[in-house]
């Protein structure tokens, strides 16, 4: 913060005034209140805003200077000095001298120190001039925010980008529930509701369920019909007895030559025919029309009756 403003023959006075955050100056006309904010803005500005003068040394030295030196220069709340000190020389030039805490600067050090501290002074006749986009700028000059402008600008940009990529990514999932809904209308969805085609797949699963046992049931009896046979076969004494019986017997109670109380059971030609049959029957209802099963079944089946009819 600026705590004092001082000149030496400026206007052909000097002076050193010492400022607050908020300072009123009054006094009778031609007491130099107008000279104090003159020679602040000469130090900050190199040039007399409002009074028409040129910004060249000679021209200011000469219209608010005091014969042939001027100085003007303010104070910081820490101490720190900043000067502007017109000297004319002996050929008739005038230059000016910059000074940081009483050491002679480069201008552009200067300058810069200025702008580091933020100080800067409001001409409110060519503010008023200004477009509202210049004007906006120009209070974001005066009166920075407590912040990064540069990275506030950046930040925006950043966001309209962002902006941007969400609104593209809206318009693909738009589309993409376009096609969803399409595609749900050209849909074939079975009749009836989803718990009454539940409930019929699980019919058919216990139907196949079911002709898949039958099948394995048969399989299992033409394998006893196979091995009994065998086991059981009659002596060729009893072979005559035995199939001159009727053909509707399958089964004739025989005394067994071990044991005589024991009576054994011969099974004829008809039970594996007859189980053959029910394997046949379950192939063709689980759909096996024209398999090597069939084929083999109907095979022994013409056997086994050319057998029984033979014997």
């Amino acid at each position: 913060m600026i705590t004092r403003i001082y000149a030496r023959g400026f206007k052909g006075m000097d002076f050193d005034q010492s400022l607050a955050l908020r300072t009123v100056i009054t006094g009778r006309i031609g007491s130099g209140k107008s000279s104090r904010a003159l020679a602040l803005a000469l130090l900050v500005t190199g040039s007399l805003p409002g009074t028409g003068i040129a910004k060249s040394n000679s021209d200011i030295l000469n219209a608010v200077g005091n014969g042939d030196s001027l100085t003007v220069g303010l104070e910081f709340d820490d101490g720190v000095t900043l000067e502007r000190a017109y000297k004319r020389k002996k050929n008739g030039a005038v230059g000016c001298e910059y000074r940081n805490a009483g050491e002679s600067v480069p201008k552009n050090l200067f300058e810069l120190e200025l702008d580091r501290r933020g100080v800067s002074i409001a001409d409110v006749s060519a503010f008023l001039a200004l477009s509202d986009a210049k004007k906006v700028d120009e209070l974001f000059r005066l009166f920075p925010p407590a912040g990064d402008v540069r990275g506030l600008g950046a930040a925006i940009t950043r966001a309209k980008e962002r902006i941007s990529e969400l609104e593209s990514a809206i318009r693909g999932k738009e589309q993409s529930c376009r096609s969803i809904t399409e595609s749900l209308a050209d849909m074939q969805v079975p009749a009836g509701t989803l718990p009454e085609v539940q409930a019929a797949i699980v019919r058919t699963e216990r139907e196949y369920q079911a002709a898949r046992d039958e099948l394995t049931r048969e399989r299992a009896r033409l394998e006893q019909a196979q091995v009994r046979p065998e086991r059981e076969k009659p002596n060729t004494a009893q072979q005559s007895t035995l199939f001159s019986q009727p053909q509707g017997a399958i089964q004739t109670p025989i005394q067994s030559e071990q044991d005589n109380t024991q009576p054994a059971f011969v099974h004829g030609p008809g039970i594996a025919v007859a189980a053959l049959e029910r394997v046949l029957s379950a192939l063709r209802r689980a759909g096996c029309e024209g398999c090597a099963a069939q084929m083999v079944l109907r095979r022994e089946l013409k056997q086994l009756r050319t057998e029984a009819t033979n014997g």
